[in-house]
């Protein structure tokens, strides 16, 4: 540490005194030459001495933090008031870096033996830390615990975790969970509570993102005692400190902040119901699941009450609110959804606060950081989620320029309203449409990449998986997003996400509104029935227009499309919409254009020139006839045409299409098997054929084509 700092002043000092020797005339040259040299031993003595007592204040400084985590320990007054003193020392290293970069400093540096001076001070301080002793005294009684325990959930996996390691049945127990949920408070519980119970020895150690097997060992073996100095031999750290952790009965080992798989051979922890048991606090189930924890807990959010319950403790107030003031303090903790460290983070910058503006000034700006409208800021509770997203591009292919596949799927799931519960099936769906699944994979594969990936993204707590039901009460797998993950995901996104969701908006934002750079731009479920005439945002990066659950939406005017030239995906699902704008068909970069349940469109223009589309859904619209120039869309996949208004299907419609993976269509019109022979491709039919054996014939050729049929 000090010999770090101590470095560049040295060269420094080097180079300050080779520019004064320029300066200094050859009658004074023999004396500057003595003088410097006394310098030179001088700092070099200096730079040693420092070297060592840096090493030696951060071994005693880390031995005494692991010491009083236990809550019954605490440093000794003259080892604190020593650390002080090398905290001085190294302040007056950076005042000496300071001084040598001042005019005409040099001389009276020499001549006043500064860093002789310094030197002394450093052996003096090197010498008393020979005579310690002890670094730690007892303390009656336990350390109050640093943070509450709240919510029902958390004290059943304390009480559970606790039985396990009890029982003598399990030796590595796994706490997962979203940033900032708890993970941490609930370790430090386990902690103090097998302590305080005298069940064992506790061994604390803090992971984090980059950490070495080398490093690890170092810890581990500074807080069991085992020298591991000197020796650089992994596999002989490794055995030294498996012999030490196995003659230690009864201990318990936890890893807080766990990244990645960890592998405690190489460390050197025998992991076992007799001698050394394992607790790992992590963000990713999948490092559980790689470190092979015996049992595996999950941390989530608290419920309403228990929020209001830590957020009204963290406010500390000594009046209580008035009745209007809490009502708006309990619609601000219920925005931060249960997360504890948003709570107390927020809770904790409004301590004191009782007038009722200040209340809703509060509750305003965090709903406008929740819903994307503001920036989240870079304080502690984004920095702790932006870790998660940031270690999504761990081993993983970046696609484009800025984030990976993950990322870009992750982000994309925040152009849904706030508390959304999003069907996977639709997720899977855009990810495919949106390019963001390698397209040349067959239609099965590509499913199941989508749901992989949204397993990867529930398995690093940036989304919570959920179950429902849909209109027909059939279960369906749904994903949601953590109000606050949302909020990060839209920080992330800022300047290039437009998402207004979720809420009364009545028309869409002015032209001025829509940045040059937008790349995606989400309206779901609103209000919007117009749009006006004449409006045409200049948005040629834009990828994505989101306009589905606009239910009252009935008109969209021909200009909103001429300057979105590169648009892919269009999303006009569950509006009320007539007639499709001739403008769309212009768009020959479009991939992906969904109509479902536009149950009042009945004109569509010919899309004949849309080459370039891969997906077009025309499902539970009110087209009475087939659209002109669907036929010439020859990289058609996706083709869904169950209407219930329509009367037949063309002769010859499909013998361009013989790239399409997933065909419906209404069960009222039957399919001769022989118009859609040439569909090599085909995975997905929803349809009804003319005849039995057509419909067996037709089987057939999909599994010729297909070795495991999909």
């Amino acid at each position: 540490m000090l010999s770090q700092i101590f470095e560049p002043i040295l060269t420094k000092v080097w180079e300050s005194i080779l520019s004064k020797l320029v300066e200094q005339t050859e009658d004074n040259a023999h004396n500057n030459l003595k003088s410097i040299n006394e310098f030179e031993l001088n700092l070099k003595a200096l730079q040693k001495n420092l070297k060592s007592l840096g090493a030696k204040a951060s071994d005693i400084e880390e031995e005494i933090k692991n010491s009083e985590l236990s809550g019954r320990k605490k440093r000794k007054r003259e080892v604190e008031e020593w650390l002080e003193e090398v905290r001085s020392i190294e302040n007056q290293v950076v005042e000496l870096g300071t001084q040598v970069e001042s005019e005409g400093f040099i001389v009276r540096l020499m001549d006043g033996g500064l860093p002789a001076k310094l030197n002394d001070e450093v052996d003096e301080l090197i010498e008393q830390s020979r005579y310690f002793g002890k670094l730690v005294l007892n303390v009656c009684g336990s350390r109050p615990l640093t943070n509450m325990m709240v919510g029902e959930a958390f004290n059943e996996n304390l009480e559970t975790i606790l039985e396990l390691l009890d029982s003598g049945q399990v030796s590595s127990i796994g706490v997962y969970g979203m940033g900032g949920v708890g993970k941490t408070t609930l370790a430090k519980h386990i902690h103090n509570r097998f302590l305080q119970h005298s069940r064992g020895r506790v061994i604390w150690v803090t992971v984090s993102q980059e950490f070495s097997v080398t490093t690890l060992q170092d810890k581990i073996a500074r807080f069991i005692g085992v020298d591991l100095v000197g020796e650089d031999n992994k596999d002989i750290r490794a055995e030294r400190l498996h012999t030490t952790l196995s003659q230690m009965k009864n201990s318990v080992l936890i890893f807080d902040d766990v990244w990645e798989n960890i592998d405690l051979l190489k460390v050197g922890c025998p992991i076992s119901v007799e001698c050394c048991r394992l607790i790992i606090t992590t963000r990713s189930l999948e490092v559980c699941r790689q470190i092979c924890c015996q049992k595996v807990f999950q941390v989530k959010t608290l419920h309403h009450h228990e929020a209001w319950e830590l957020f009204h403790e963290t406010l500390r107030n000594e009046i209580e609110l008035d009745s209007s003031a809490e009502e708006i303090a309990r619609s601000v903790a219920k925005l931060c959804g249960g997360l504890p460290l948003g709570i107390v983070t927020l809770a904790g910058s409004m301590r004191g606060e009782r007038a009722i503006h200040t209340w809703r000034n509060a509750y305003a700006e965090l709903k406008e950081l929740v819903s994307g409208n503001d920036g989240m800021g870079d304080g502690d509770v984004y920095k702790v989620l932006r870790y998660s997203f940031d270690r999504l591009s761990r081993n993983h292919h970046i696609q484009n320029n800025e984030f990976n596949t993950l990322q870009q799927c992750f982000l994309h799931c925040a152009l849904y309203p706030e508390d959304e519960e999003i069907m996977r099936e639709h997720l899977v769906r855009e990810f495919i449409s949106g390019g963001l699944v390698d397209e040349r994979k067959t239609r099965t594969e590509q499913i199941e990449r989508g749901h992989s990936i949204l397993d990867k993204l529930v398995n690093a707590c940036l989304l919570e998986s959920c179950a429902d039901h849909d209109e027909f009460g059939r279960p369906t797998e749904r994903v949601k997003m953590h109000v606050l993950v949302r909020g990060m995901a839209l920080k992330i996104c800022e300047g290039k996400y437009m998402v207004r969701t979720g809420g009364d908006l009545k028309r869409i934002p002015k032209e001025a509104e829509w940045a040059k750079d937008l790349e995606k731009v989400s309206f779901m479920n609103n209000g919007i029935r117009r749009i006006e005439e004449g409006i045409s945002p200049d948005c040629p990066k834009l990828s994505t227009l989101l306009l589905r659950d606009n239910v009252c939406l009935e008109f969209i005017p021909d200009s909103l499309f001429s300057k979105m030239q590169g648009l892919r995906t269009l999303d006009l699902c569950y509006t009320n919409i007539t007639k499709l704008p001739k403008s769309i068909c212009a768009i020959q970069s479009l991939k992906a254009l969904l109509l479902e349940w536009c149950d009042r469109l009945e004109n569509v223009p010919y899309l004949g020139e849309m080459t370039e589309l891969r997906e077009l859904n025309l499902s539970h619209t009110a087209i009475e006839e087939v659209p002109e120039g669907i036929g010439e869309l020859v990289n058609l996949k996706f083709l869904g045409m169950d209407a219930p208004k329509l009367e037949m299907l063309p002769t010859g419609l499909f013998l361009k299409l013989g790239n399409l993976q997933h065909l419906e269509l209404p069960f009222h019109i039957k399919v001769v098997v022989e118009e859609i022979a040439n569909l090599i491709q085909l995975e997905e039919f929803s349809g009804r054929m003319t005849t039995v054996n057509g419909f067996n014939s037709f089987i057939r050729r999909l599994r010729s084509n297909f070795p495991h049929p999909p």
